[in-house]
């Protein structure tokens, strides 16, 4: 009996050990992208929202908070440019993802554009940057070099992740056309601790940072020619590991 029990546990103890010997190695870069994230589950970090307005007379009181900005566009055919920072953020506590920040970008767009000048005008355009910053106290170390500008972060890194519009066309006497959408950009690889190390930051300095309290940061820049109005509602969602 004694026997009997002594083997069927070696028998077990080595069907055990085959079993581990073949379970599969971890994937790679190579087999999955972003080793790091990979097996994680997905957090919620948080939401915001900013409106950005263009119009031929913006009210006399400026909007209180930097979520609601507006700018007055220039008589046609002149171009207006517009610098709307910090529309939104989002402040993330100590240790609120491991390995990454995954933006989720939506933006929904009204603006007309029309050509009231009497004559043919060669481009009417309406285009928009938005792009991300972060900021934290492990970035004043006047060591640490952002790598978009090759200057001292002075607390941030700059255009971390961004979305492009642009509408360019010709415009003959009296053409107009008003066009709304909804415009989504998402994260693919996100802001990860990969690829800020692959941009020059040291791995040191990239744990610390996940490791603190970080805001991101949305601000929108952009041009107008030939429009008559304009808005930008901006959204921003974070997701981490």
């Amino acid at each position: 009996m004694k026997y009997s029990i002594s083997k069927t546990l070696v028998l077990t103890l080595t069907s055990l050990a085959i079993a581990g010997g073949l379970e599969a190695a971890p994937p790679t870069a190579e087999d999955v992208g972003d080793v790091g994230s990979f097996g994680h589950n997905a957090q919620y970090m948080g939401a915001a929202s900013g409106f950005i307005n263009l119009t031929a007379s913006c009210p006399p009181v400026p909007s209180p908070t930097p979520n609601d900005q507006c700018f007055n566009l220039a008589p046609a055919p002149a171009l207006t440019t517009f610098d709307a920072q910090d529309i939104l953020r989002i402040k993330l506590p100590r240790r609120a993802t491991r390995t990454i920040i995954y933006p989720a970008l939506n933006f929904f767009i009204n603006y007309q554009l029309e050509n009231t000048t009497g004559v043919f005008q060669p481009q009417g355009v309406f285009s928009y940057s938005a792009l991300l910053t972060i900021e934290s106290e492990v970035l004043l170390d006047p060591s640490i070099i952002d790598p978009q500008t090759g200057l001292p972060a002075n607390g941030k890194l700059v255009n971390q992740f961004s979305y492009n519009y642009r509408d360019d066309r010709s415009m003959d006497t009296n053409d107009r056309q008003r066009l709304r959408e909804t415009l989504v950009r998402v994260g693919n690889a996100g802001i990860n601790k990969d690829a800020l190390i692959a941009q020059g930051l040291a791995p040191a300095v990239v744990d610390d940072l996940f490791r603190n309290e970080m805001t991101i940061r949305m601000s929108v820049t952009g041009t107008a020619r030939l429009v008559t109005d304009a808005s930008i509602t901006c959204n921003m969602r974070l997701f981490g590991d």
